[in-house]
């Protein structure tokens, strides 16, 4: 074992300070060959500005991806979508997932592909603070039967048969509001509440 530990320490440069931190779990996960589950700031490190996100807004923050299956807004077709760079590939391989387990009938009959939006500097509904929206790392779906009033079991995406779909996204490290406070069941976002 403390081979195995050299040659870990070896290959990442790092040296052994007998604390569990993020380069140890990052090398865990890594001789494991598992992905880590990623622990995102809370919605109040967000708002302050020091998060990883840094300010809202910022241009150079965000990117256009592709969607790994086609997504609809208000009816057109999506060419793509523009989040946080730190979240773009976690968006991507969670879409890519999702197709994978759903397939693209599935995803359509669920209204998984409906895409209500991602970057949009702007407040929260009926608020005054700014939305995860503004920083780009926050994402709607299915909007049209899952809105912010809408409550289980009315809201779609609180039925069994999106227990995946919730799950592959929160092993990117998404939250979901629905699942945590039973409203607005159409967002995630890469913030702890």
């Amino acid at each position: 074992m403390k081979t195995s530990i050299r040659l870990i320490q070896q290959k990442l440069g790092v040296c052994a300070d007998g604390v569990i931190g993020p380069v140890t779990l990052r090398a865990i996960s890594a001789a494991l060959g598992v992905s880590e589950i990623p622990v995102w700031p809370n919605q109040s490190e967000v708002r302050s500005g020091r998060s990883v996100f840094g300010a809202p807004g910022r241009e150079e923050e965000l990117v256009n991806i592709l969607p790994a299956y086609q997504l609809y807004f208000e009816g057109k077709a999506v060419r793509s979508i523009r989040v946080h760079r730190l979240i773009a590939a976690h968006v991507q391989q969670a879409l890519r997932e999702v197709l994978e387990h759903y397939g693209a009938d599935e995803i359509h009959r669920l209204g998984l592909d409906e895409y209500g939006g991602s970057y949009n500097y702007r407040p929260v509904s009926g608020g005054k603070s700014l939305s995860m929206h503004a920083w780009g790392i926050a994402l709607d779906f299915a909007p049209r039967a899952n809105g912010l009033k809408v409550k289980s079991p009315r809201a779609t995406l609180s039925h069994p048969d999106c227990e995946a779909w919730w799950q592959i996204w929160e092993k990117h490290g998404a939250v979901s509001i629905g699942r945590e406070r039973n409203y607005d069941w159409m967002h995630l976002q890469f913030a702890r509440l």
